[in-house]
């Protein structure tokens, strides 16, 4: 009976070992859509949407993700003319319906999508939710109606806002527009999105604007906003071509893009997508020097190189950075804590221990990266390379896709300003686990 019990047990205790070393290897798809889909009012709205040209449905690409209480939130950014809403949430269609088993409910109703209504949502790329408050912080760029025509600033344009949204009450919590000194006139692109705590509140919006070249900062509490440019925020000459599943994009020149927070909210890190290195720089420089670049350029620091050109990136609880890998259609991690030495400075630690978290060769251009509450990255395939080529999205094929893989770590924000981060945590599932099978495989060797 004993020799039974000790054989389920190492079935049990090996099976566990073995999803948790490859929990972080095997990818769930989430969501996938060959073209995206609406939740509409009704078929005569849609088919109307369709008819004056508000919606064309091959020009919808997933890009943003965020989740909070089970809610998924997405973007479709307006990268070109009939994406009927900017700002989404996933919910099921209903049953018996034709096409895809989920839709897109714009986010927080239709009115809120009404393009020209500076009022309402132009071109959201990207937003954070603060899961200690529920609050969206919600980046609206600004619209154009095609990219290629992006250069031009049209006079009668909506400028730039960040908007914060209550989450648990569905209502505005407050809202700022960018000055155009800040963030406007010409060539210019708000991107990705950080958030930075001050006295135990989410008071900082750190945001990468990748056509302009800058890292813009917004501070909630005194209610303006600054910029700072520099050299390694351009894109770079040697990866202005990038090869993605056999097809080449050539004369890219979207520089800052990715941008990710350290959990003690010390450093803000960023790189372009035209480019391999990862900069680091201190948030005290960034709140303090009020957009002046030569004190960002006295302080900033590239700490090495990727290994490719990628867009997205986040950093967890447990300091590691995971950030999208365009060329090998992949997601790679970087364990810091390996690389911080007996030191643990952080303001000398380079870039080594990097390796592969995944990769498929579905996963054409990993966009957006966002941790959950249960240890799973999810993250965003847009598919861009097919997208912006000539021939664009075809109907009978999947392209954009929702995963999401177990790696164990929580979102920076979960780790609050007052609780020290200790390299090399262990998954305390993980310590659980161990605990147990040992205990008692003593108990029935007794």
């Amino acid at each position: 009976m004993k020799l039974a019990l000790l054989f389920m047990l190492g079935v049990f205790c090996g099976a566990s070992a073995d999803d948790h070393k490859n929990g972080g290897k095997s990818p769930d798809i989430v969501y996938q859509w060959n073209i995206v889909e609406y939740e509409w009012p009704n078929d005569t709205y849609k088919q109307q949407q369709i008819n004056n040209t508000n919606y064309i449905p091959k020009n919808s690409a997933i890009n943003g993700i965020k989740l909070y209480n089970g809610t998924v939130y997405v973007t479709v950014p307006r990268l070109k003319p009939g994406v009927p809403s900017t700002l989404n949430v996933i919910i099921d269609a209903p049953e018996g319906s034709n096409g895809s088993s989920h839709l897109l409910r714009p986010f927080p109703n239709w009115d809120m999508q009404e393009l020209g209504n500076c009022a309402a949502l132009q071109r959201v790329q990207s937003m954070e939710i603060d899961p200690n408050t529920g609050y969206m912080w919600i980046v609206d760029t600004g619209y154009i109606a095609k990219m290629q025509d992006v250069g031009v600033q049209p006079v009668d344009s909506c400028p730039a806002k960040i908007i914060i949204f209550d989450l648990n009450k569905h209502e505005e919590v407050h809202r700022y527009i960018f000055p155009r000194l800040t963030v406007g006139y010409g060539l210019f692109y708000l991107n990705d999105i950080v958030l930075g705590y001050s006295e135990n509140v989410a008071r900082y919006a750190f945001m990468s604007d990748t056509l302009d070249y800058k890292l813009v900062v917004y501070d909630y509490k005194e209610d303006i906003s600054y910029a700072y440019s520099h050299s390694n925020m351009r894109a770079d000459e040697k990866y202005i071509n990038i090869t993605i599943s056999n097809m080449t994009l050539t004369g890219i020149i979207t520089g800052i893009n990715g941008i990710a927070m350290s959990p003690d909210f010390k450093y803000v890190y960023y790189s372009s997508v035209a480019g391999v290195g990862l900069h680091q720089i201190e948030t005290s420089v960034l709140t303090s020097a009020r957009g002046n670049s030569a004190a960002f350029a006295a302080a900033v620091r590239t700490i090495g190189e990727k290994v490719s050109p990628g867009d997205g990136m986040t950093y967890g609880s447990n300091d590691k950075l995971y950030y999208s890998a365009l060329g090998p259609n992949a997601i790679y991690e970087w364990d810091i804590s390996k690389d911080l030495g007996s030191s643990l400075d952080f303001n000398t630690v380079p870039l080594i221990s990097q390796s592969e978290l995944v990769s498929d060769p579905r996963m054409q251009w990993v966009d957006t990266l966002a941790l959950d509450d249960n240890g799973f990255l999810w993250y965003t395939t847009s598919r861009l390379n097919k997208f912006f080529s000539s021939d664009g999205i075809v109907h009978h094929e999947p392209n954009f896709f929702i995963w999401k893989i177990y790696v164990g770590d929580e979102h920076y924000l979960s780790v609050k300003q007052d609780i020290p981060i200790l390299a090399g945590q262990s998954n305390v599932a993980s310590i659980f686990i161990t605990t147990f099978c040992v205990v008692s495989a003593f108990v029935l060797l007794l």
